[in-house]
């Protein structure tokens, strides 16, 4: 391709570089200059044009951006035409976007002519949305370039997203004596909001004492009545493996994936699993309907791809989703956590031994 300011007696063919308008008549950016144009240019008084002649082996910045965006789309996705050498990727359904970003980025690195931009990998996308945009910086692009793309999203597309799918969800609560009612009200209608806004139901919400005996047999209703998910909020947030929520998961012959998270607020996650079933045992924060980390995990889980050990390892960098709750945040989780911590074993020990069960 050759840019430059080209005399109108050699000017046909070429693309404008500028949008002019003439009089009456628009000649917009991009447009192929015709022997017509150049006249009605000759006669404004121009001599000369800037803009770009495309030499045998170019791609015009439509069709390049067409064809790159047709190389990167995967479920769930499609494309639509280009304009001005953007081509932009929309979401069909509802689900967690997923993006193959070392791809992406040779992509974006064998030259300055082609730039991919995306939403931030596993984002939480609705059908419409543009999760992608494909953008050719110049009128054209060689076609080796094109080539080389096509050699690197060779295989599965670079992104795709996972439908969210419906999802019934089980809470589970445990109390000491002494805690606020306005707390496990609280805490299963924000969990109840979270997991409808990604297309699931809280199908079951189950209450009772701060005791290892008792989240085991919770666990079992869970798991009997066809949950395909469940969260654990304990009285007070479990601080290791062996303590009580992570050993009821192992009891039942669950399983703990991982520990903690480098996610603020969010550190104390626990990600568990009973056969095919996650449990998440949320953190303190996970009472609250600000972003935490178990925004992080949730779509996740509810689109069919939980995170690995490594994946939560890896979520430390951009893992600060704040650095301090603001003054009065979590009220109720103060109060959770004052009572959890005056509390004593004897208090658990004291506290009704009858699980409160409640369909939702």
């Amino acid at each position: 391709m050759i840019f430059d300011e080209f005399p109108l007696t050699a000017a046909e063919g070429v693309m404008l570089a500028h949008t002019l308008k003439l009089g009456g008549r628009t000649l917009k950016k991009g447009r192929v200059l015709s022997a017509l144009d150049l006249d009605l240019l000759d006669d404004e008084g121009f001599s000369t044009v800037t803009g770009a002649r495309l030499g045998p082996d170019d791609v015009a910045e439509d069709v390049a951006a067409a064809e790159l965006a047709a190389q990167l789309v995967g479920a769930n996705m499609e494309t639509r035409p280009p304009r001005a050498g953007r081509g932009n990727l929309h979401a069909l359904a509802a689900g967690v976007l997923r993006i193959d970003a070392e791809r992406i980025h040779r992509m974006n690195l064998l030259d300055e002519a082609i730039a991919i931009g995306t939403l931030p990998p596993h984002a939480v996308v609705r059908p419409g949305q543009v999760v992608a945009t494909v953008k050719i910086i110049p009128f054209a692009v060689p076609r080796r370039l094109l080539d080389a793309c096509r050699a690197i999203a060779a295989g599965a597309p670079p992104i795709a997203i996972a439908e969210l799918k419906p999802c019934r969800a089980a809470l589970i609560q445990t109390e000491l004596s002494g805690m606020k009612d306005s707390i496990f009200a609280a805490t299963a209608k924000v969990t109840r909001e979270r997991v409808e806004a990604l297309g699931g139901r809280l199908t079951l919400a189950l209450r009772g004492p701060h005791r290892r005996d008792a989240l085991e047999s919770m666990l079992h209703q869970a798991l009997a009545t066809g949950c395909e998910l469940v969260m654990m909020c304990g009285a007070t947030v479990a601080k290791d493996r062996n303590d009580i929520a992570p050993a009821s998961v192992t009891a039942v012959g669950g399983t703990i994936e991982h520990f903690g998270m480098p996610v603020e607020p969010g550190n104390m996650l626990v990600l568990g699993r009973i056969g095919a079933v996650p449990v998440v045992i949320l953190p303190g924060c996970g009472r609250s309907r600000k972003s935490n980390g178990l925004d992080l995990v949730l779509p996740r889980l509810m689109a069919g791809i939980p995170p690995t050990r490594e994946d939560i390892m890896r979520m430390g960098v951009g893992g600060l989703i704040r650095s301090a709750p603001d003054e009065g945040e979590d009220a109720n989780l103060t109060d959770n956590d004052r009572a959890s911590d005056l509390a004593s074993h004897a208090a658990a020990a004291a506290a009704d031994r009858r699980v409160t069960t409640s369909r939702v």
